[in-house]
């Protein structure tokens, strides 16, 4: 193999350096005193309060919409919250981390008041107990993809609206830091419609950097993390080659955010 030449490199460069308004290329790289982010951006730190009004601002201009509750109103008023929205989006089916934060708040028994079916993600002791029947009339076939998925992934995959528990929420981004396990699957984030998730305001950080620090302390071999984590922030939003933007093809169209204080 003949090695290459790089032809016509100073041009280019110089050509890049002057439309950046400079008089000529610079002969030195410019230094990087930083690694990360710097120390000023490491040290800034805000109040609860201010943090949870700027994931808000940032979270509401995504389109996403913010409930903020006392923890002893909680109860009641996601409850009446989740119902209002499954109502107003045709939600009959609801998938829900097996968390025991979002079970204390008695959110099935509020969706089922409500002809709602609720799907915890934990596989069922009795393989029967979930078994997924197709629509009328729909056949099938024995040796297709679909049917080889567990049942509880069938079932979640029919599921309008999912519910999750947030290990952090980054306020200056209005990020959500999903990390995944056997009770807490990446599909009820992933497959469904619309998104509902409740933190504690105590969950907020200011930077995504401080929410990673968090998840590897302590760690310091690759089967103590979580097999997947992931990053929400607001709904999905995907673009082709000629930039024409679509909400909800790779995720949730739809993203809701209850802050419990």
């Amino acid at each position: 193999m003949t090695k290459g030449t790089i032809q016509g490199r100073d041009a280019f460069i110089g050509s890049l350096s002057s439309r950046l308004g400079r008089s000529s290329v610079p002969r030195t790289a410019p230094a990087h005193p930083f690694r990360g982010a710097p120390q000023w951006y490491k040290d800034l730190d805000r109040t609860v309060e201010e943090k949870i009004s700027l994931f808000t601002e940032n979270w509401t201009a995504l389109t996403g919409k913010v409930l903020i509750v006392e923890a002893s109103e909680a109860k009641q008023r996601i409850g009446a919250w989740l119902k209002e929205i499954a109502a107003e989006l045709g939600v009959t089916h609801v998938s829900r981390w097996e968390h025991e934060e979002l079970k204390a708040l008695g959110l099935d028994e509020a969706l089922k008041e409500a002809g709602i079916e609720v799907i915890p993600w934990v596989e069922p002791v009795n393989p029967g107990e979930l078994e997924f029947q197709p629509e009328a009339g729909v056949e099938e076939l024995p040796e297709s993809n679909w049917a080889k998925r567990s049942e509880l992934l069938k079932r979640t995959e029919r599921c309008q609206l999912g519910i999750v528990w947030p290990d952090f929420a980054v306020a200056n981004t209005s990020t959500l830091v999903l990390q995944c396990s056997p009770q807490r699957g990446r599909s009820v984030s992933l497959l469904t419609d619309i998104l509902f998730a409740v933190f504690r305001a105590g969950q907020l950080v200011n930077r995504m950097g401080e929410a990673f620090e968090r998840i590897t302390r302590d760690k310091s071999s690759p089967e103590q993390y979580a097999s997947s984590l992931n990053l929400i922030t607001g709904p999905s939003r995907s673009a082709d080659i000629e930039n024409d933007l679509t909400i909800g093809i790779h995720g949730p169209g739809k993203v809701y955010a209850v802050i419990i204080k």
